[in-house]
């Protein structure tokens, strides 16, 4: 005689085990890919904004009698208006904080680091300001790139350079007025970041390299805009600023 019992099926402990493993690469595989989107999202708003912000340092020269660029605000903490006495930038040569105030822009990056700034002084002079016969490279600033472990020059008559300290913040400062961890020295991995505070001339705009990556330049998460000679020049012809 046939015997029809009711089997009750359950998980064993086994399975549920293998049911907790698959969710949960699941849900790493979606936190790391949205933390992924949330950093290319805040780089890609971050570069547009330094655009931004490149245009009005133009248009801050456009308005002036004789066209000149703002000083950086080299005070500590920054107030957000330029240095400057007599004319010219109190601290010369020196990379400062985007005067936020003086030329009325948002002053931090996605990261909530402010934005740090440079500028050749020789196109920052007040009242004499820069003509069409003001040099283009004197006291201009090179900036270079990586290609593999060869440098490549960009340009080398950049008049004005802009950016962010990515998303490590090394080197920089907070909205909140207190400095970010500093750049490891030369030498520990991060010789690319350390060139463009190191109070020279020359700047480096490369790919983003992550922690822990060994390539040549080290971990690089800076991001850069400048303004080249002749493209401020073109400009303030065009505007009828400049004969």
């Amino acid at each position: 005689m046939y015997n029809n019992k009711k089997i009750n099926a359950g998980f064993t402990l086994i399975e549920i085990a293998v049911v907790l493993v698959i969710i949960g690469v699941l849900i790493g595989s979606f936190i790391g890919t949205f933390t992924d989107r949330i950093d290319t999202t805040r780089r890609a708003n971050t570069q547009q904004e330094l655009e931004e912000i490149k245009r009005v340092l133009m248009a801050f020269a456009f308005s002036r009698p004789n066209p000149f660029l703002p000083c950086p605000d080299t005070d500590i903490p920054p107030d957000g208006d330029e240095n400057r006495a007599g004319g010219v930038c109190t601290a010369a040569g020196a990379v400062g904080v985007l005067p936020w105030k003086t030329i009325g822009v948002g002053y931090d990056d996605a990261w909530g680091t402010r934005y740090s700034y440079w500028v050749n002084d020789n196109y920052a002079n007040d009242p004499a300001g820069f003509l069409l016969t003001t040099g283009d490279n004197a006291g201009s600033a090179r900036i270079d790139t990586r290609i593999g472990n060869a440098t490549e020059e960009i340009l080398d008559n950049a008049v004005a350079v802009i950016f962010s300290r990515g998303k490590n913040g090394l080197g920089g400062i907070g909205v909140d007025g207190v400095n970010r961890d500093v750049i490891p020295a030369v030498g520990n991995n991060h010789d690319d970041e350390n060139e463009n505070v190191d109070g020279d001339t020359l700047f480096y705009s490369r790919a983003e390299t992550e922690e822990g990556a060994a390539v040549a330049g080290g971990i690089y998460d800076d991001i850069l805009v400048w303004i080249n000679s002749f493209e401020l020049k073109a400009k303030m012809v065009e505007a009828g600023v400049l004969p």
